[in-house]
Formats: structure tokens, C-alpha cells, sequence
């Protein structure tokens, strides 16, 4: 029921958000059977005027008019319990409360102090470079974007923000492809539904692994490569031959060379990463870094994948 104290206050509940326009979207609380109104206030770093809403709440929630000044928002939480007060009248109310954004910034500036490594920048690239094998435009947009999957998550703050608590997360986040792992940092509710993803983003923490690291994972890739029979099989309802490696697609109806190449692609990509590394280490070596044992890593791996080159390049496929 609309609470009224000689016509000038009216109860009002967060409804959504409309990124688009820019708008906070409110219900007002009303009389049973009365029409549901609707008042949007400016979400973002403005003056945060209140304005009655035209073809609310899903429709293009125009901007309408100003809320009179003479008008006190009793700001509630879901469940129409008093949280604050507001109104358009500055000299009662001096100062507006904080948007979503704000209150998420504010409380991230307070974190942020302790992670000197967080970026925007640079992630894309770094993820890329994980990958052993080469990549499409398309193939490089979906290792990028699409295959991880949240492994943990960490609350590193709480806060509230019109009596619903927020939190500051750690996202652990695991590539499916490669054994790539890396940080998001995000706000978000702490009750989230099911569906329901964070608020808002901060950033990456990613860290290039320590060569030897490096060395190792493509030490057991080229032992991969080497080992892995390419599969072919007849797919009798296209009646096509499908041949897969390492439990990927490559192909319909190849030919030997084909199928060789396959194999041979995936060592040359290897034989790449090996040299980045490679290089590497011998800027190390000039450094005079601790470097102990690589030599012999290098010089296996450098056998491995020089080896098999040749075999599959003078192999005669039956």
C-alpha cells in the first residue's frame, strides 16, 4: 500500500537496470488495483535526477519529467523495507546515493591496492600463445573466449548496496584445451540465482610460466604428437572417411599426405613454441639466471622434434 505524509512521500524498489539508456529503473509502491508506476533515475557519475518513465519497465522507458521537489523517495530494499531517503530537492537531500557502478568501484579501489598485477590489457594475446596448434581468425575468437571453465571462486570484500549484499570475487578460471590457468576479478551479489552473472568486471591476472615449466610442457606435447596414431573411420550415413587426431577433427576423405601433414603441422607448431623458448632461455643464460638442468631439457626436446620431422617427411604412408 502507497505510504503518503501529506502527499509528499511515496516508497520506491530497485526493478532493474537499463545499461543502454544509462537509467536505474524503480517501481513505486502503489494501492491494489491501482496502474504500477515507474520512476528512473540517472545511473552513472551525473547529478542523479529522479524522472517519471513513459512505456516502462520493458518498453523503451523514455524520460518523461522531473520529480517535484516537494517529494520524498523512501528508497526500499525487494522486499519494500526502508533502506534510505531521496528526493530532487538539494538542500534536504545534498547529495544522492551512490550507483551500482560507484558503490563496485569504490569498493574494488579499496582491493585493487594488493594486486599490482591486474590488467585489461594484454590477455588475449597471452592466451593465444597457449595453444600448440595454429589457429584460424574464427579457431583463435572461441580459444579465446569460449573454452574455460570457472574452477573456484574467492570473496575478497563484501559490501551493500540498497540492502543487498555485494562482493568482491576471485575468479579461477581454467582453459579446456590447454592446462592454461589465470584470474578474473569481478563484483557481483553474493545470493546470485543460478543464471545470474557477476555485476561487473575489473580485470585479468595471468603470469607467463617459469621457463623450465614451459620447457617441460613441450617436451610431453612433442611425446604426444610422436606417440598419437591418426584415427580414421567411415562414417556409413554420409558414407564419407572422417579422420581425427588427438581428438580433433581434421578432415573428410584425405589423402596419406593429408593425414601426414596433420601430424606434421602440429610438431612444426611445437618446433615454433620450442624455439620462442629456446630463445628465451639464452636471454636468461645472459643474464646470468639460475638455469640449472634446462640444457638437457632443451637438448631433448630439440631431438625429438628434429627426429620425427624427418620421419614424416621421408615417410611413404601404405
Amino acid at each position: 500500500m502507497e505510504e503518503k505524509r501529506d502527499n509528499k512521500e511515496i516508497r520506491v524498489r530497485l526493478h532493474h537496470i537499463d545499461r543502454g539508456n544509462c537509467t536505474e529503473v524503480w517501481e513505486v509502491q502503489t494501492e491494489k488495483g491501482k496502474p504500477r508506476r515507474y520512476l528512473g533515475r540517472d545511473d552513472g557519475y551525473g547529478p542523479k535526477e529522479w524522472y517519471t518513465l513513459c512505456d516502462a519497465p520493458y518498453g523503451y522507458c523514455e524520460r518523461d519529467c522531473h520529480v517535484r521537489e516537494d517529494l520524498t523517495l523512501i528508497v526500499c530494499d525487494k522486499d519494500w523495507n526502508e533502506v534510505l531517503r531521496d528526493g530532487t530537492d538539494r538542500e534536504r537531500f545534498p547529495e544522492s546515493f551512490p550507483s551500482l557502478d560507484e558503490a563496485c568501484n569504490e569498493a574494488w579501489s579499496k582491493v585493487v591496492k594488493v594486486l599490482p598485477h591486474v590488467t585489461h590489457k594484454g590477455f588475449g594475446q597471452w592466451i593465444t600463445k597457449q595453444s600448440f596448434l595454429p589457429l584460424s581468425q574464427t579457431e583463435e575468437l572461441n580459444w579465446r573466449d569460449s573454452y574455460y571453465e570457472e574452477e573456484a571462486s574467492e570473496i575478497l570484500s563484501r559490501f551493500t548496496w540498497i540492502g543487498e549484499e555485494y562482493a568482491i570475487f576471485k575468479v579461477t578460471q581454467r582453459h579446456t584445451k590447454c592446462d592454461a590457468q589465470w584470474y578474473e576479478y569481478y563484483a557481483g551479489k553474493t545470493n546470485r540465482q543460478e543464471h545470474e552473472w557477476y555485476t561487473r568486471f575489473f580485470g585479468y591476472e595471468y603470469h607467463d610460466r617459469h621457463i623450465s615449466d614451459v620447457l617441460r610442457t613441450l617436451g610431453r606435447r612433442c611425446d604426444d604428437i610422436i606417440r598419437t596414431a591418426v584415427e580414421t573411420r567411415t562414417d556409413h550415413y554420409y558414407g564419407r572417411t572422417v579422420s581425427c587426431f588427438m581428438d580433433e577433427f581434421i578432415g573428410y576423405d584425405l589423402s596419406h599426405e593429408q593425414v601426414r601433414d596433420a601430424k606434421e603441422c602440429r610438431l612444426r607448431k611445437a618446433r615454433e613454441d620450442y624455439d620462442e623458448a629456446n630463445a628465451y632461455y639464452y636471454k636468461l643464460k645472459e643474464n646470468e639466471e639460475s638455469i640449472r638442468g634446462i640444457e638437457l631439457m632443451l637438448h631433448c626436446i630439440r631431438w625429438k622434434s628434429h627426429a620425427t620431422l624427418t620421419l614424416l617427411a621421408t615417410q611413404d604412408l601404405p
